[in-house]
C-alpha cells in the first residue's frame, strides 16, 4: 500500500468533511494543514479495518485569523490491533483575517 493510503481509505465516506460542517465551520475557508502518519502494522489487500476518528484539538494562530482543527483517527483490525495512527490538521480562514 502506498504510504498515504489510509488517508484515502478514511475520506471514502459520503461527506468526509460533514464533521466540520457539524461545528458550523464553512467548508469554503478550510486549507489542508498537515497530515502525519505513525503505522504499526503493514496493511494488505482484503483486510477489514476500523476507523475510529476524535477531534483532539483546536488551536488560534495569528490573532484569531487561522484556526486549526486537529482530527486524530485511530486504524485497527476488527479484534482491536492496532494498524496506524493518522493526524490531520485542517486551518480554518476567519473572516476577521480578511482585508477589505
Amino acid at each position: 500500500m502506498p504510504p498515504t493510503f489510509l488517508f484515502c481509505l478514511d475520506m471514502d465516506v459520503p461527506e468526509p468533511y460533514a464533521y466540520l460542517g457539524t461545528m458550523g465551520i464553512d467548508l469554503g475557508r478550510i486549507l489542508h494543514g498537515e497530515q502525519h502518519f505513525t503505522y504499526h502494522h503493514p496493511v494488505h489487500a482484503g483486510d477489514w479495518l476500523r476507523f475510529e476518528s476524535v477531534i483532539s484539538d483546536i488551536y488560534a494562530r495569528k490573532g484569531g485569523a487561522l484556526e486549526f482543527v486537529v482530527r486524530d483517527t485511530a486504524v485497527s483490525r476488527p479484534e482491536g490491533s492496532p494498524v496506524a495512527d493518522l493526524r490531520s490538521v485542517i486551518a480554518v480562514r476567519n473572516a476577521a483575517g480578511v482585508k477589505t
